[in-house]
């Protein structure tokens, strides 16, 4: 067991680490002021300071209700479940797994991701505040921090918190996971000010070529019609008015970051999926980034033991941040970048969060301590201790290895542009 020094220690050190996950603290180079900024929206003492450090999730859920948690997993069934975490405890929270499930089914240790709504059956009812919490497995990640990682260069725009969390179900270790804040109206609260405005959750396809809302899912607001997506349409196919519908600069803080880590499944990618879009009280959308697992050279195609890095990641092109697709498939980010102007103002954001992450290279093994343990001990993890370790190097095949390679094309692309 952890001292009490150390588990001050590590505190300590995460809290550093986590800094950078504020929502929606405004850089002083942003210039659209779409933006509402929220005196709580630092990851320091959200949620009573639930993301600052590691934290311990306790489940106590019944044996047929897990099982069909476990058993129906691809149906995503609700079952109820008490929750305890930093020092709160809820009765009868909304508990479903979710997430790539065939990945599990052939992995045959039952540890898929989850989702708890803490207000499914009781109305207003929140863990610390917070609405929604998700649980995710890192199952195509040997090292356990490429997603931290990718959410924690979302410094100055609106995203999810996230930390990680030892889950335990029944009194057994489960496995150490990745606790997300979801995009909720606890969420929408801390990032924005308030939930009034409408929440829009892009599903495969949602890729604006054409005049299409049904890849969207309203999920806060009352814009059933979906209005507001058709008019940022109409914005993007003219060229006028943009900047009166749209907060540019979380558009293109979101294609600089998820340009540089490389998340293949989000908009950038073949299936123009994972983020959502927010109306504010003002009228104007701005872009949060979702579900961030693949980044970093990960690859669907191979899994477990047979876990390789996708080199050809790491010469994706600065100016032209796309995975498998064109510019023009992608026009929420390829228009935008025809702009001159806003091309400058996205090159000095690839060029702030490529410095961010390099940093970052350097306080590797510091995370890693911080999750050793857990790691160790945990009883459903998907590769074993020597791809663990090796993620931590140097070489081709490792994400410390990706990262510097990635940084330094990424600041070659930077130099050649400027010249």
């Amino acid at each position: 067991m952890e001292t009490s020094f150390i588990k001050k220690i590590t505190a300590v050190l995460l809290s550093v680490l986590m800094l950078s996950l504020c929502a929606c603290d405004k850089d002083p180079e942003q210039t659209s002021g779409n933006g509402t900024e929220d005196p709580g929206s630092t990851a320091s003492g959200a949620y009573d300071g639930m993301f600052d450090g590691i934290i311990d999730v306790e489940l106590t859920v019944g044996e047929a209700e897990l099982s069909t948690v476990i058993d129906h997993a691809d149906a995503g069934m609700y079952v109820e479940a008490d929750v305890r975490a930093f020092g709160a405890e809820i009765k009868g929270a909304g508990l479903k797994a979710r997430g790539n499930t065939s990945y599990v089914a052939e992995a045959g240790n039952e540890r898929y991701s989850f989702k708890l709504k803490f207000n499914k059956y009781t109305k207003g009812q929140k863990l610390h505040g917070l609405d929604e919490l998700y649980l995710n497995n890192m199952s195509y990640d040997p090292s356990y921090v490429r997603e931290y990682l990718a959410y924690s260069l979302f410094s100055g725009n609106c995203a999810p918190l996230a930390t990680f969390a030892r889950l335990t179900v029944n009194g057994e270790y489960y496995g150490l996971y990745l606790a997300v804040e979801g995009v909720d109206d606890s969420f929408l609260k801390r990032a924005f000010g308030d939930n009034d405005g409408s929440l829009y959750e892009a599903g495969e396809g949602s890729a604006f070529i054409e005049d299409d809302v049904s890849t969207f899912s309203l999920e806060n607001g009352d814009d059933k019609a979906m209005k507001a997506l058709s008019k940022l349409y109409s914005a993007l196919s003219s060229g006028e008015g943009v900047e009166n519908i749209l907060d540019v600069d979380s558009v293109l803080r979101y294609a600089a970051i998820v340009g540089l880590v490389c998340a293949q499944e989000s908009y950038l990618g073949e299936k123009a999926e994972n983020y959502y879009l927010y109306m504010t009280s003002d009228g104007v959308l701005s872009m949060i980034p979702w579900d961030l697992k693949m980044s970093f050279g990960t690859n669907r195609t191979l899994r477990k033991t047979e876990y390789q890095i996708d080199s050809a990641m790491i010469r994706i092109p600065v100016n032209a941040p796309y995975f498998g697709v064109e510019a023009a498939d992608r026009p929420l980010v390829g228009k935008l970048l025809e702009n001159e102007g806003y091309m400058s103002r996205y090159l000095e954001y690839v060029e702030k969060y490529e410095k961010l992450l390099s940093d970052k290279l350097g306080g590797l093994d510091g995370l890693k301590s911080l999750i050793d343990s857990s790691v160790a001990s945990d009883p459903r993890r998907f590769y074993d201790s020597a791809l663990y370790e090796a993620e931590f190097s140097d070489g081709e095949n490792t994400l410390y290895g990706f990262i510097k390679q990635r940084c330094a094309s990424v600041q070659s692309q930077l130099n050649s542009l400027g010249e």
